[in-house]
């Protein structure tokens, strides 16, 4: 990479935060977001000693955009996106045809094109990346997003498609305290990790219900599987998952990749491992507007009677 002009200059004396945001839409499928993501920890690791001198502290904030919802809220145009405190890195907004983001929707689905040095990247080189977060940081501050944020249709036929293709999923449980057992000041851990799982998921658009023998028996009176399984297991068989009516797992609990199975999405990490910026259940510190992850891995402790965190009233 040329050397750029600001890399050699002198430390300065007040320290400067930045945030650099890498926005996408799946990054477990996808190879040009998995490079995207890839070619951005290269252009970090090289810029270090340019960052250092410069006194520069580089927040970097992944987030996935599963929803519409998410989509709006970062005012998203394309996918993979890398901005610098706001700014796209990239100053117009190419794309083309994204076999596998096309594959995740079930409909045609376009996706960035990075430009640099007067040539176009589906999967950009480190050297491109570094030389935008440079330009970022010396480039004026980013003006402030016109109103209204009108959805790409491009976006809009992906998310309907993705929804689409996903699948109900339906889980019978036995007789608990509340809706989702993680009641009192001792929950057990594997009600916890569960619900966690389903509000990650539900934030993905997945379409789960749960249902409570205690509070909802005539759900399972009414759902033909489910009785019949009553009626030669009992009661004790339970947990029962259904995926679209059909019998999908008994006697246990979804793991997180099942779930990601059962739902229709691509396995990916764990659903525990983060949660959704729309709505954390898990329990856990609820991430700010701009990041995708939270620190949720430890349920925090449980608050007055109930630590499902969901403000069920339980």
């Amino acid at each position: 990479m040329t050397a750029h002009p600001h890399e050699t200059a002198p430390r300065t004396e007040t320290p400067r935060r930045v945030a650099v945001d890498f926005l996408y839409l799946d990054a477990t499928t996808c190879r040009r977001c998995v490079a995207t993501g890839d070619a951005l920890e290269a252009a970090l690791a090289m810029l270090a000693p340019a960052l250092r001198a410069r006194n520069v502290t580089v927040n970097v904030n992944r987030v996935a955009i599963t929803t519409p919802e998410l989509a709006r809220h970062h005012r998203f145009l394309a996918s993979p996106t890398i901005r610098v405190d706001g700014a796209d890195i990239c100053t117009d907004v190419r794309q083309n045809h994204c076999a596998d983001c096309s594959d995740l929707s079930g409909c045609a689905t376009d996706c960035r094109v990075f430009v640099w040095q007067g040539r176009e990247y589906d999967q950009p080189p480190a050297e491109a990346i570094a030389d935008g977060i440079l330009r970022a940081l010396d480039g004026p501050p980013a003006a402030p997003a016109p109103e209204p944020y009108a959805m790409p249709r491009n976006l809009t036929d992906y998310f309907h498609g993705r929804t689409t293709l996903m699948k109900t999923i339906q889980v019978f449980e036995p007789a608990l305290c509340c809706d989702t057992g993680v009641c009192g000041p001792d929950p057990a851990q594997e009600l916890i990790a569960f619900t966690a799982d389903l509000a990650y998921l539900k934030g993905c658009g997945a379409s789960i219900t749960r249902h409570n023998l205690a509070n909802d028996p005539l759900a399972f009176a009414q759902t033909e599987p489910v009785r019949r399984f009553l009626e030669v297991a009992g009661s004790e068989g339970l947990p029962l998952t259904l995926v679209d009516g059909a019998v999908a797992l008994t006697g246990r609990y979804p793991s997180p990749g099942e779930l990601t199975r059962f739902a229709g999405l691509d396995a990916g990490e764990p659903a525990t491992a983060c949660c959704d910026t729309a709505g954390c259940d898990c329990g856990g510190s609820a991430p700010s507007p701009a990041a995708s992850e939270c620190e949720c891995r430890e349920p925090a402790p449980a608050a007055s009677g109930c630590g499902c965190g969901s403000g069920c009233g339980c």
